[in-house]
């Protein structure tokens, strides 16, 4: 698939753990982990050994609540992976292309990556 590159808010909003995005895709992967992909992103994907932030993804006019557990990158698209809570087909059905999302980063872990990502400079 084609995806845009992703807006990386993190690069300008260091310490925000809250924000609003649209939702582009979500699909079953190879491995067999859900994924979001969205227009932007707060959460900072694995890399350079550091791991990623983690979190969840609400769903807009929705009780749709998808924990991410891993996000990564790939030419420049930032793949949230986790699961929907709760999930059931009807659920999954709901999450289309345009639909508006909350992304909220888990504090603590952010912190904590944080530490790491300033140690390793």
């Amino acid at each position: 698939m084609d995806w845009s590159p992703t807006k990386l808010l993190y690069y300008d909003h260091m310490f925000l753990l809250q924000s609003s995005a649209t939702l582009l895709s979500f699909f079953k992967g190879d491995d067999g982990r859900r994924a979001l992909i969205l227009d932007s992103t707060i959460f900072h994907p694995q890399g350079g050994g550091q791991p990623s932030d983690t979190g969840f993804i609400a769903i807009s006019e929705s009780d749709i609540k998808f924990i991410v557990q891993d996000v990564r990158s790939k030419d420049g698209v930032v793949f949230h992976y986790g699961f929907i809570e709760n999930s059931n087909e009807e659920l999954e059905s709901k999450l289309e292309k345009g639909k508006e999302v909350s992304l909220h980063v888990d504090e603590s872990r952010r912190k904590l990556n944080s530490r790491y990502r300033m140690a390793s400079i």
